[in-house]
C-alpha cells in the first residue's frame, strides 16, 4: 500500500531459504556472505510442509537482496514481522539489526536505518530456530499443535519520515443513552513514535464509512515519544456486533511544515462487552453464546505460513457453522483478527501457556507478560477480541497456579482495562472452589467428562461448580471427542456434542458453549498420522476442510432461529413459523432475512422482523403459480452467512 507518507509493501517473493542442521550459518559468515545452497521461497513459508524436512526442528536461514532507491534517501525504514517461528535474528549487510526470542506468535519490528545502503542492493539475513526451548512459551514440547518454523506470517517493508508512528491504541467508549435505544461514542488514542527527534504537526481524524466525522490538529514537540488526545466525543455510534459488525477508521497524520512524515490508518470498533452476575452481557443485551475452535496451521500442503485465502476458507467455516464465539491457544495474526472484525466473530486470544510448567513461577510470569505486551499493544484495536487468555490446563487445582493467575490478570487489567481476562482449567470439576480458574472474569472449563476426565456425574460436578461459584458466568472452553484416543467415531462425536448441550443448556450460568474443535488439526503430539499429516482426529471438519456428519450437527445446533414445525403451502404462498431459541444460542435476532428459491430462480425474499429469545413468529411469503416444487428455503444473518437451509417439496 502507497499513501503520502508511507510507502508499506509485503515482502513475499524474492526470498532464498537453506536449513542448518549442523549450526555452520555463523561460523561460515552467511550472515555477510550469504545462503551457500539456497532455494527460492514465497513468504509466508515453513519449512516443516516440505518433503524431506517435515520432523526438522533446528536452525533454517532466508535471505533477500532489498534493492533501496535513492529516493528513500533521509527515510525511517522498517521491517515489521507478524510472526517468526520462534527465535530469530537478523542481519543487514552483514551486522545483526535485530532478535526476537522465546515468542514465535507475538508481532514486533526491526529497524534497519542505520544499516541501510541507498541506492544499493541490501543483504537480507535471517535466522530462525523452532528446537523446543524450556525458555519460551509455550514450553518445552508442551503444545498440542504445530510448531512450524519459518517465516511464517507476513513481512511488510515500511518506508516513512524520519519521524514516524511506532505504535497507535484507540480506546473507545459506548456511552449509552438513559433509555437504552440509542448510544454515542467516546474515544481517546495513545501514540508512540520512532525516536522522536523533531517538531512535528498531528492530525487526527475519525471515519465511519470513509465519510469524516471527526478531525483535529495538535502540535507534538521533539522529543516527546508519546502523546495522546482523549475524550473525542461521537453523539452517535453505530455498535459493533457479531451480527453487525459496525467498523471505524481513525487516521493520525505526522508534518512538518507542508510534508508528510507519516500516516496510519487504524480500524476499531465500538461494544460493551462485561460480566453481571453469572451473566455475559453484550452491548447491554443478556447472551448466551454457540461457538467453536478451529485450530490453524492444520492443512498439509500451507502448515502455519497460511496466507489469506486459507485463513478466509477456515473462519468461513466457522461462520458457516452458525458459531458466533472462538479461541485461540496461541496469539493470531493482523489478517484473521480483520477477518473477525469485519464478519462478526468475537475471539478470546491465549497467551501459549499449555499444561506446562504445571505450577509457573516468575521465569514464567516474565516471559507471559512479555508476550501480553506485544499481544496487547498490536491487538487491542480489535473489536472482536472480547477476552484475553492467560493459559490452558495448568495444575488449576494449585494455589501456586492461583495466585500466580490472579498476579498475571491484575497486570493484564493494567494493559487493558476494557476486555475480560480469563484462565482455562481442565480441573475445575474437581474441586470447583479452589480452582485457578476462580482467578478469571469468566470460570472457563475444558470438559471431558466421559472421555479424559472418566465417568462422573455431569449434573452432579455443574451444580457443585455453581455452588461454590453462585455469581460467577461459566464458558465450556472445550467439549468434543478425541479419535483415535477414544473409539466411536464422529457418531460418538455427535452424541456427545447433543448429549452434553443439552445440559448444559438446563443451567442459565452456562454463558457460552465452545466445541472442540472445528477441525482435525495437525499437532507434534497427534496420535494419527507421521511427518506433516501427523495430527489428531478431533473435528467436524478434517485437515483438507471437508465435512463430516458432525458439521451438520453443529451447525443446526448453533442456530438461533429454528423452524417450528414444517412449513406449509397456504393462501398462494408458503407459510413459515420461526421461533427464537430462548437456551444456547440465545440473543436477539435482528436484520435477519428469509428467502424461498424456486428452480427456475425467481426468488422471494423478506425481511424477518426482530425476534427476542423465545418469540414465535409465522411469516406467509407470496409465491408465483407453478412455483410450489422444489423450493430452497433459507436464512441469511445480516452479513449474509446463512443461518439454515431447507429443502422443500
Amino acid at each position: 500500500m502507497i499513501t503520502e507518507g508511507r510507502y508499506a509493501v509485503r515482502l513475499e517473493e524474492g526470498w532464498s531459504f537453506q536449513p542448518d542442521p549442523l549450526n555452520q550459518g555463523e561460523r561460515e559468515g552467511w550472515p555477510a556472505n550469504g545462503l551457500p545452497s539456497p532455494a527460492a521461497v514465497s513468504v509466508p513459508h515453513t519449512w516443516n510442509v516440505q518433503e524431506g524436512l517435515e520432523e526438522y526442528r533446528g536452525a533454517g536461514w532466508y535471505e533477500q537482496i532489498l534493492n533501496i532507491p535513492e529516493e528513500w534517501t533521509g527515510c525511517r525504514i522498517r521491517i515489521r514481522f507478524e510472526a517468526v517461528y520462534r527465535d530469530k535474528d537478523i542481519w543487514v549487510n552483514g551486522v545483526q539489526a535485530g532478535s526476537h526470542y522465546n515468542s514465535g506468535y507475538t508481532p514486533f519490528e526491526v529497524d534497519l536505518t542505520p544499516h541501510i545502503l541507498i541506492a544499493a542492493g541490501n543483504r537480507i539475513v535471517i535466522k530462525v530456530d523452532n528446537a523446543n526451548s524450556d525458555a519460551a512459551l509455550p514450553k518445552g514440547g508442551s503444545f498440542d499443535w504445530a510448531d512450524d518454523g519459518g517465516l511464517i506470517r507476513p513481512l511488510t517493508l515500511i518506508v516513512t519520515g524520519r519521524t514516524a508512528v511506532e505504535q497507535v491504541r484507540v480506546e473507545p467508549k459506548v456511552i449509552f443513552a438513559d433509555n437504552g435505544n440509542s448510544a454515542g461514542g467516546k474515544l481517546s488514542a495513545h501514540i508512540k513514535l520512532c525516536e522522536p527527534g523533531e517538531t512535528v504537526s498531528a492530525d487526527i481524524a475519525v471515519y465511519r464509512n470513509e465519510a469524516r466525522i471527526w478531525q483535529g490538529t495538535q502540535e507534538v514537540q521533539a522529543g516527546v515519544p508519546a502523546w495522546g488526545v482523549a475524550d473525542i466525543e461521537l453523539p452517535e455510534v453505530d455498535l459493533w456486533h457479531f451480527d453487525q459488525p459496525h467498523l471505524y477508521q481513525l487516521e493520525v497524520v505526522l508534518r512538518k511544515g507542508d510534508k508528510v512524515q507519516d500516516r496510519v490508518l487504524r480500524t476499531f470498533g465500538f461494544r460493551e462487552i462485561v460480566v453481571k452476575g453469572h451473566e455475559l452481557w453484550l452491548n447491554r443485551e443478556p447472551v448466551r453464546l454457540m461457538g467453536v475452535e478451529w485450530m490453524p496451521g492444520s492443512h498439509p500442503d500451507v502448515g502455519m505460513a497460511e496466507r489469506i485465502e486459507d485463513l478466509t476458507a477456515m473462519l468461513e467455516r466457522l461462520k458457516e457453522a452458525n458459531c458466533v464465539i472462538t479461541r485461540f491457544h496461541w496469539q493470531q495474526g493482523n489478517d484473521l483478527l480483520d477477518w473477525c472484525d469485519r464478519n462478526g466473530l468475537l475471539v478470546q486470544e491465549e497467551i501459549p501457556h499449555w499444561q506446562q510448567p504445571a505450577e509457573p513461577d516468575n521465569d514464567t510470569f516474565m516471559l507471559a507478560m512479555a508476550q501480553a505486551r506485544e499481544m496487547i499493544m498490536d491487538h487491542s484495536h480489535h473489536p472482536c477480541i472480547f477476552a484475553w487468555g492467560m493459559g490452558n490446563e495448568l495444575d488449576g487445582q494449585s494455589e501456586v497456579t492461583l495466585r500466580y493467575m490472579e498476579r498475571l490478570k491484575q497486570e493484564i487489567v493494567q494493559l487493558d482495562s476494557t476486555r475480560l481476562v480469563n484462565y482455562v482449567s481442565n480441573t475445575l470439576q474437581l474441586q470447583p472452589a479452589k480452582d485457578a480458574t476462580g482467578a478469571g472474569d469468566m470460570l472457563m472449563w475444558n470438559d471431558y467428562i466421559g472421555t479424559w476426565h472418566g465417568d462422573l456425574d455431569e449434573n452432579e460436578v455443574i451444580r457443585q461448580i455453581i455452588a461454590d461459584h453462585p455469581a460467577r458466568p461459566m464458558v465450556v472452553a472445550e467439549y468434543g471427542l478425541c479419535e483415535p484416543a477414544y473409539e466411536g467415531g464422529d457418531a460418538r462425536r455427535i452424541n456427545i456434542l447433543l448429549d452434553k448441550t443439552e445440559i448444559y443448556r438446563r443451567y442459565p450460568q452456562f454463558a457460552a458453549l465452545i466445541f472442540f474443535s472445528l477441525n482435525d488439526y495437525r499437532t507434534q503430539m497427534g496420535e494419527d498420522g507421521e511427518g506433516r499429516m501427523r495430527q489428531r482426529i478431533h473435528g467436524s471438519l478434517d485437515i483438507y476442510n471437508r465435512t463430516k456428519p458432525s458439521f451438520a450437527a453443529l451447525r443446526e445446533l448453533s442456530s438461533p432461529l429454528m423452524l417450528a414445525g414444517e412449513p406449509v403451502w397456504k393462501d398462494g404462498g408458503l407459510e413459515v413459523t420461526l421461533k427464537c431459541r430462548a437456551d444456547i444460542p440465545c440473543y436477539a435476532v435482528k436484520g435477519y432475512t428469509l428467502t424461498v428459491s424456486p428452480a427456475d430462480g425467481r426468488a422471494s425474499k423478506l425481511v424477518i422482523p426482530d425476534l427476542y429469545p423465545g418469540d414465535i413468529k409465522t411469516m406467509h411469503i407470496p409465491l408465483p403459480s407453478g412455483a410450489a416444487h422444489n423450493q430452497t428455503l433459507s436464512i441469511q444473518r445480516p452479513a449474509g452467512f446463512s443461518v439454515l437451509e431447507r429443502q422443500l417439496d
